[in-house]
């Protein structure tokens, strides 16, 4: 799916250590000795691997999906789905073969019918996730990059997930946090008919250069801790984080304008405001 606003790889960046949790001290209610992924991550993880990440963003939300895989009691052949998985994980390639070692079985979900994803996964499901015929608890990993600020109807997607996520298991969303000016200067261009415009000037125009993504249509409808809150409801828990750093809008930004938009970005971390990251973690009840 497209790359958001963590394209580039600045040197001076921080975190934002704002993290919230709706009810992640209860463990899933999991049936005796069957294995299980950690219950909760440490509030302190993301922030810090965050701000210690050199590689970009696919390495750091890879990382973050590898550390569940291999973390104690989790299972030794699981199930993994990568939804939006045409492209690449933050359009590399690279960081799929990663997770695909792990899986027993790696599965995709991809609604552009002109992307080719990579040739990691077992079963490439074409369409929306909330038409895809997947089993019934027969998911043990699942995550989204870069795609749940595209989803029209937010309580569909969160049913389809239900439903295919076993007991324990666990759901990643690394997303836009609406809460930041990004997601709304994002929402002013498009209403005017601005952004491939916008995007072909300061990105290269599509196919010919590879940090051009596709436009597709943003709606910012489960993209703040809240709204995750409401709609995690009784079958998931929920842990969220909040992420910046100096200079990770660069990508979207003219090179003469940089300059203002990392002074945005300490005035933003300094106040203490949510970054325009959003990392979402859900268990599955």
């Amino acid at each position: 799916m497209t790359q958001g606003p963590d394209g580039g790889q600045p040197a001076d960046q921080r975190a934002l250590p704002t993290a919230s949790a709706a009810s992640s001290a209860a463990a899933p209610a999991l049936a005796p000795n069957r294995t299980a992924f950690r219950p909760t991550v440490s509030e302190s993880d993301v922030p810090v691997g965050y701000r210690l990440a050199s590689r970009g963003p696919g390495a750091f939300y890879a990382q973050l999906i590898l550390d569940d895989l291999g973390s104690p009691g989790a299972p030794p052949r699981p199930t993994v789905l990568d939804i939006g998985c045409g492209g690449g994980l933050m359009s590399e390639v690279v960081w799929q073969h990663h997770i695909a070692l792990r899986a027993g079985r790696f599965l995709g979900v991809e609604p552009d019918a002109e992307a080719q994803p990579a040739p990691v996964f077992e079963q490439v499901f074409r369409g929306t996730f909330e038409q895809a015929p997947i089993d019934p608890a027969s998911v043990d990993l699942a995550y989204a990059a870069m795609v749940i600020e595209h989803v029209p109807q937010p309580r569909a997607f969160f049913d389809q997930l239900a439903r295919v996520l076993r007991p324990g298991g666990v759901f990643w969303a690394f997303t836009v946090d609406r809460r930041h000016y990004f997601s709304w200067a994002s929402q002013l261009i498009d209403a005017l008919h601005l952004k491939d415009g916008y995007l072909d000037r300061v990105r290269g125009r599509k196919g010919e250069h590879g940090a051009r993504y596709d436009n597709y249509p943003v709606f910012y409808r489960c993209n703040s801790p809240a709204v995750l809150a409401r709609l995690a409801g009784d079958p998931f828990t929920l842990q969220t984080w909040s992420l910046h750093r100096v200079g990770q809008l660069d990508g979207y930004v003219p090179y003469r304008l940089r300059r203002l938009s990392r002074l945005a970005d300490r005035v933003v971390i300094r106040a203490g405001l949510p970054g325009s990251v959003l990392v979402a973690r859900m268990v599955r009840r």
